[in-house]
């Protein structure tokens, strides 16, 4: 019995043995695994601040991306403008010398034919903005009109009106393209 005992007391003392090696092994893995939960956080932490930090650059790119694209339309729209004005005041000498030709045509369907022609013109011109400025009867104003004579008016309520247009002015949009030749009454 004692024999049984002295085992019994052997394998008791070997299962505590090995309990307590479990232990240490338990205790080692689970400092690992804490480390290894630090160095996991520590990393997504700095994976989040880039993250954070390229969506940040991502949306920044992307303002600066729309604001090139509106600069770049804007300067089309601009240059496509100034193109449309350029032709269209190469245009005016045209459309004055018919303008003049209809005054001298006595032949009625000769002046029908140059009336088609300019009234293609004058759509032409509207289609891209072009109107004549209207100063025959307004008062005189020196961003639409170019005063060549002044003339003693007839009537007090007429000082300072145009009596008289010597070449049509025409703007487009808010733009003058080609200032009104007028006469002027004082």
């Amino acid at each position: 019995m004692e024999e049984e005992n002295k085992s019994a007391e052997a394998e008791s003392e070997d299962k505590i043995n090995e309990c307590e090696s479990e232990t240490v092994d338990f205790t080692a893995r689970i400092k690992d695994l804490e480390d290894t939960l630090e160095r996991t956080v520590a990393e997504s932490e700095k994976n989040l601040a880039r993250a954070k930090d390229l969506n940040t650059m991502y949306v920044r790119l992307q303002a600066d991306f729309d604001n090139y694209k509106k600069r770049t339309n804007e300067q089309i729209k601009k240059v496509r403008d100034e193109g449309v004005a350029d032709v269209m005041e190469k245009i005016l000498p045209v459309v004055d010398v018919i303008d003049n030709a209809l005054g001298m045509i006595n032949d009625e369907s000769v002046a029908q034919g140059v009336k088609m022609i300019s009234r293609e013109l004058e759509n032409l011109m509207s289609t891209y903005g072009v109107t004549e400025i209207k100063a025959l009867g307004k008062p005189f104003d020196p961003e639409l009109h170019e005063a060549i004579l002044r003339v003693p008016a007839e009537h007090e309520d007429m000082s300072g009106n145009v009596m008289e247009v010597f070449r049509k002015g025409y703007m487009i949009g808010d733009k003058v393209l080609r200032h009104s030749v007028v006469k002027v009454a004082e």
